[in-house]
């Protein structure tokens, strides 16, 4: 059942991105509601959150290592990604059909296991990490790290690119697009919904947030921890949930142009939560310049983010202009500029019209 709580949405309202104060949905004299939590009849992305859970413990698994300064062996990355005999060769503390490597975007798979090998033979090493040499970083409060030559942090890569080659990639491009839309809305499948509602309730699953989000914020994983942290500049958890609440409802009403405006908000505003992180972790490795551990961290997961933004189909920005933007950022990490940085950054939020906040994020 639909909870009687509504959210205050109509059709004019949701394609201009505003809310206004009413009771009830009334669309095209056909009245829906829609709740204020993701509870809906027959969800299930039990599969989203078995590949979360998943690299959960890929992550674990390299900081772990990491910290003791322990080898990390690419094969045992190998079986994790592929889920190998379905627990991930034993590295897995559960079982699942599910795999991270059969949902990568194809192109980038290699790029993945290529950074297991990297890793590895990095790991192999006792070298401190400087300029021009592959090895482990460790400041004054404890915290090790691993970097390449040029100061990207490999641990970073991994996990930002599966959030991005996969989660991401899924949810806007995959799942929210034509070929899983344009399905059976008619029959029903207990526990599942359509085959519509179901791929729906999957694109939801990778965001990596509970069906209380955002009135519980506790427990976010992924984009949704990332999200909630620049909830209090853009208002993310609200124009998010929002979005996909709305696009369910409407696929369970069968108002397919209210869907598809939900698709647009849905992809804009996990995409302006990805950029305003972005411009977080630019203005945090200007702020620490001279700190080749805290910079070279904040910049690998700067640039992995900026990398993900490729994936979604209505990205506001070029692909030119995210060559543009990450060649400002370069190559070396230990090399950087403040000004090549800040160009960045100022880049970033002139596209995506956050030059007021671009300073407070």
């Amino acid at each position: 059942m639909l909870v009687s709580k509504l959210f205050p949405l109509t059709c004019m309202a949701l394609l201009l991105g505003v809310s206004s104060c009413k009771d009830e949905v009334q669309i095209r004299e056909k009245k829906f509601t829609v709740p204020s939590t993701y509870s809906f009849d027959n969800v299930d992305y039990s599969g989203q959150i078995a590949r979360l859970d998943q690299l959960d413990e890929m992550v674990s698994y390299i900081e772990t290592a990491i910290k003791a300064k322990d080898q990390i062996e690419s094969e045992v990355l190998m079986e994790m990604f592929s889920n190998a005999n379905e627990n991930g060769g034993g590295n897995f503390s559960f079982s699942s059909s599910k795999q991270l490597s059969d949902k990568c975007f194809g192109p980038h798979v290699q790029k993945v296991e290529a950074y297991f090998d990297q890793i590895e033979l990095i790991s192999t090493s006792q070298n401190e990490a400087v300029n021009g040499v592959a090895g482990f970083s460790e400041n004054t409060s404890g915290s090790i790290r691993l970097y390449d030559e040029n100061g990207v942090e490999l641990s970073e890569m991994i996990e930002k690119t599966i959030m991005g080659a996969v989660f991401y990639y899924q949810a806007t491009a995959v799942y929210l697009d034509n070929d899983k839309m344009n399905v059976d809305n008619e029959t029903v499948v207990e526990g599942q919904g359509t085959a519509m509602q179901h791929h729906w309730d999957e694109a939801y699953g990778y965001l990596g947030v509970s069906n209380d989000f955002p009135a519980s914020t506790e427990s976010l994983r992924f984009w949704g921890k990332y999200c909630d942290r620049r909830n209090d500049l853009l208002s993310s958890n609200a124009s998010l949930s929002e979005a996909f609440r709305m696009g369910r409802a409407a696929i369970d009403n069968k108002e397919y142009d209210l869907r598809d405006a939900a698709i647009v908000e849905v992809r804009k505003n996990w995409e302006k939560g990805c950029v305003a992180t972005i411009i977080h972790h630019l203005n945090e490795a200007v702020d620490n310049l001279g700190d080749d551990h805290t910079r070279n961290h904040v910049l690998s997961e700067a640039y992995v983010f900026i990398e993900s933004l490729f994936y979604n189909p209505d990205k506001i920005i070029s692909n030119n202009e995210l060559d543009e933007v990450l060649t400002k950022i370069g190559a070396n990490f230990y090399e950087v500029s403040a000004q090549d940085l800040q160009s960045a950054r100022d880049q970033l939020s002139t596209i995506y019209e956050m030059d007021n906040i671009k300073s407070a994020l």
